[in-house]
C-alpha cells in the first residue's frame, strides 16, 4: 500500500490510508491463523482445542503490529498537518527497518551468526526498495 500511495500520493486521504493499512493488516492476519491452524491440525490428525486455537490467534495478532504502527503514524501525521510526502518517506524508511529486523532476526534465530542475520536483512531491505522503485518506474509509463 504505501508503495501505492508513493506513486499517486494525493489520491487518498488520511482516513482512507488508516482503514487500508487496517484492513491489510487483518486479512494478513487471518491468513496467518488460518494457515498456522490447518497445519496443526493437520500435524496432530485431530481438531484443535479451542485453549488451542486461542493460542495461535494470539500469536497471529503479533502480524497487525506493523499495521498498527503505521496507522498511528498517518494519523499523528494527520493531526499534525505533515505533507503525505514527508510523512510517505517516514513510513517507507520504518517499513524497510522493519523488513531488515524481520530478516535479521529469522536467521540469527536460526543459526546465532550475526553475520548471515545482516546479510539476510540486507537483502530483505533491499527487495524492498527494489519494489518500491519498480512501482514508481511503472508508474510513470501508466
Amino acid at each position: 500500500m504505501t508503495v501505492d500511495i508513493a506513486v499517486q500520493p494525493d489520491r487518498l486521504k488520511y482516513s482512507d490510508a488508516v482503514l487500508g493499512v487496517l484492513l491489510i493488516g487483518l486479512a494478513m492476519t487471518l491468513t496467518r491463523f488460518f494457515v498456522r491452524f490447518i497445519t496443526k491440525e493437520a500435524e496432530i490428525g485431530a481438531h484443535l482445542t479451542m485453549k488451542e486455537s486461542g493460542t495461535l490467534v494470539r500469536d497471529s495478532m503479533l502480524v497487525m503490529l506493523f499495521p498498527c504502527i503505521t496507522s498511528l503514524l498517518i494519523l499523528l501525521g494527520a493531526w499534525t498537518t505533515t505533507r503525505w510526502l514527508i510523512l510517505l518517506d517516514i513510513i517507507l524508511y520504518f517499513g524497510v527497518a522493519a523488513v531488515f529486523v524481520i530478516g535479521f532476526s529469522s536467521s540469527y534465530v536460526l543459526d546465532r551468526d550475526i553475520r548471515l542475520g545482516l546479510k539476510r536483512g540486507a537483502v530483505w531491505s533491499g527487495m524492498a526498495l527494489v519494489l518500491v522503485a519498480a512501482k514508481k518506474f511503472a508508474g510513470e509509463f501508466a
